[in-house]
C-alpha cells in the first residue's frame, strides 16, 4: 500500500469531518470526534494495510446506526463523502488481501 493511498483516505475523512463540523447537534459533533480520533490513529505510521479498514469501519457503522435508530438525516454531499471514504478504505484492504493466495471474494 502506498502512503499516497493512506493520505488520500485521510483527506476523504477530513472532508467528511468538515461537512459535519458546522452542525451543532450532538450526533454531528460525536461524528466529528470519532473521525478526528480515527484520523489521529491513521496518521501514525504503524497502522497500515489491512489494519486501516477496521479503523475506518466503526465511523461508517456509527453514522448508519444513527440514521436507522434515530432517523438522523445526512445531506447528499455527506452521503457521497461517506461512500468515498468507505470505498477508499475497502480498496486499501482489497490490495492487501489480494496478495495472499487462497483469499478471495468480497471483504
Amino acid at each position: 500500500m502506498a502512503v499516497d493511498e493512506k493520505q488520500a483516505l485521510i483527506a476523504k475523512m477530513l472532508k467528511l469531518q468538515h461537512l459535519f463540523e458546522p452542525q451543532a447537534d450532538e450526533i454531528s459533533q460525536e461524528i466529528v470526534v470519532k473521525i478526528k480520533q480515527v484520523v489521529d490513529r491513521l496518521a501514525k505510521k504503524r497502522i497500515q494495510g489491512a489494519n486501516i479498514e477496521p479503523e475506518v469501519h466503526p465511523v461508517s457503522i456509527f453514522i448508519r446506526d444513527q440514521m436507522l435508530d434515530h432517523h438522523y438525516q445526512i445531506t447528499t454531499e455527506q452521503r457521497d463523502a461517506l461512500f468515498d471514504m468507505e470505498e477508499a478504505a475497502q480498496e486499501i484492504a482489497k490490495k492487501f488481501f489480494i496478495s495472499f493466495p487462497g483469499i478471495s471474494g468480497p471483504l
